[in-house]
């Protein structure tokens, strides 16, 4: 097994390193910022907005209010989210419950009539990267915990089977399983951390990256770089083909970017996309 922060081989490439212009989470730990958090950049006749928010499902959130409002001024082209793309609501409320920022992302931007698409590392890549760098155990019991805190923020009554059904089918070939089932998942975790998997109490703390104690928060730190690395190539790609992009992230995830979506010089001969 290579320790967390080593390079792998995915496919036959070597993983690229981490921008230099990305924020450590040394830097980012001595910042203090307002959340949410917006970084607004032009590169060429290209404008990008993004939006660092805190995750929630609550409508009630004067967040979404904000994201609204931006996506509204920018009247973006294009539009980008965290995560995997979630499933079109045509009801406002339901997409923030169900899906959270990125629910209301793909919501508008269907409201406006332009294309959006997820800024993160594809669920299959991320689960076959982590496996092959971990271990299956280690790499399972992260990526569950994960989608566990995703799922318990949720305010919508979701069906919790058919929800981590969809999730287990995802992430199961890339870890060279060929089921995933909650008695496995129970002893990994008791393995791997140490105490027993209390599902419905898993919250965003156990794999927090600004955090260690735990070791799927040092894996969450590891993985949010990697991710880090993918937005930043995602949304400078988008701003080569679009001259308007709106995009919503994590609140930690827009600051550590931002230093390097500033030191990114106009691609020569852009004119500005439609």
């Amino acid at each position: 097994m290579r320790p967390i922060g080593a390079r792998s081989n995915i496919g036959g490439a070597v993983a690229m390193p981490p921008s230099r212009h990305i924020l450590s989470f040394g830097q980012y730990a001595a910042l203090r910022h307002p959340t949410p958090y917006l970084v607004e950049v032009r590169r060429g006749g290209s404008r990008l907005l993004l939006f660092g928010g805190a995750h929630s499902t609550d409508p009630a959130q004067p967040m979404f209010n904000a994201i609204e409002a931006a996506f509204e001024r920018l009247a973006p082209t294009y539009a980008l989210h965290e995560g995997t793309p979630p499933a079109l609501e045509r009801e406002r409320e339901i997409a923030i419950r169900r899906h959270g920022e990125s629910g209301l992302v793909v919501h508008l931007a269907a409201r406006a009539g332009i294309e959006t698409a997820s800024m993160d590392i594809a669920l299959p890549d991320e689960a076959r990267y982590l496996q092959q760098a971990l271990g299956t155990p280690r790499a399972l019991v992260f990526l569950v915990v994960r989608q566990l805190a995703s799922f318990n923020r949720k305010t919508a009554r979701m069906d919790f089977d058919g929800y981590f059904g969809d999730f287990f089918s995802l992430i199961a070939p890339p870890l060279g399983l060929a089921a995933i089932e909650w008695p496995m998942i129970e002893t990994a975790h008791l393995a791997v951390l140490g105490t027993p998997l209390a599902a419905r109490q898993v919250t965003g703390v156990e794999t927090d990256p600004l955090r260690s104690e735990l070791l799927t928060q040092r894996i969450a730190r590891h993985s949010n770089r990697r991710r880090d690395d993918h937005m930043l190539e995602r949304l400078v790609a988008a701003m080569d083909a679009h001259s308007r992009v709106f995009a919503t992230v994590g609140v930690t995830h827009a600051v550590m970017l931002e230093p390097a979506l500033r030191r990114i010089h106009p691609r020569p001969g852009r004119a500005g996309a439609a």
